[in-house]
């Protein structure tokens, strides 16, 4: 089914766009797992945010990258509609004049599946095809040119889906799907199987989350400061480390 203009209007938010651009930074998703490609990417981003190496770019990436799951994740849990993400027909494009590089994505047919079945199973698929299908082959593809860790790469994409259901939870309009939306938020960070998430033990979100109380502390530093411009986040573990050194 094709989303109606409504439910496009509430996606922008989450950096879904209709608009075309050309620019060097703008990308077909499925040619980013294509190695050669992947890292001739890479250094156009490192370029565009000043970056100090190509670690720091696949980090940035992903971060940007994230609102894609995000997006992905409000249709499932607010609206019960599984997009359909076929890398060959989504495009990442750059606003070449925005210096903060905040790309958005456009579909070239955005359509959705509705739950018509059983939610749980349902919800289970949508995950496994957005993380396992989606996500983990351009993590591992990262890791293997870059040598970046993995957790700073699923951290980064972890602290958009605790804003993401934090934000939902707090929205009054969705008072009539509060248990849905919490449901579905405990299942992505507590019962998901780490298969879901690809070649997973355990659970990649659950390594990351500290409970609701508080400033959400990082585990994993996102080298944001790394970057022209850029500095320590104020959840980074690096300022708890300088705070409270260790003493001998």
């Amino acid at each position: 089914m094709i989303l109606s203009t409504e439910e496009i209007k509430v996606l922008e938010t989450y950096r879904l766009s209709v608009v075309r651009i050309n620019s060097p930074l703008s990308i077909r998703i499925d040619q980013l797992h294509k190695e050669n490609v992947l890292v001739d990417y890479l250094e156009k981003v490192r370029q565009k945010l000043g970056a100090a190496n190509k670690v720091v770019a696949a980090s940035m990436l992903i971060k940007r990258y994230s609102f894609l799951a995000a997006m992905s994740l409000y249709a499932m849990s607010v609206w019960n509609k599984r997009l359909v993400l076929s890398p060959e027909r989504i495009w990442m494009e750059t606003d070449d004049n925005d210096d903060m590089w905040l790309p958005t994505f456009r579909f070239e047919e955005l359509k959705a599946e509705i739950c018509t079945g059983c939610r749980d199973q349902w919800r289970e698929e949508t995950v496994r095809q957005l993380f396992a299908g989606h996500f983990s082959p351009l993590i591992e593809k990262l890791r293997s040119i870059t040598k970046i860790s993995v957790h700073i790469l699923w951290e980064n994409i972890a602290i958009y889906i605790y804003w993401l259901y934090e934000t939902l939870g707090k929205d009054d309009s969705l008072a009539y799907i509060r248990e849905q939306l919490y449901n579905d938020f405990h299942f992505l960070v507590h019962d998901a199987d780490g298969a879901l998430f690809g070649t997973f033990r355990q659970n990649p979100l659950k390594r990351f989350w500290k409970g609701n109380a508080g400033v959400k502390q990082r585990t994993t530093c996102c080298l944001y400061y790394q970057t022209e411009g850029g500095m320590h986040c104020q959840t980074c573990p690096c300022i708890l480390r300088e705070r409270y050194p260790k003493t001998s």
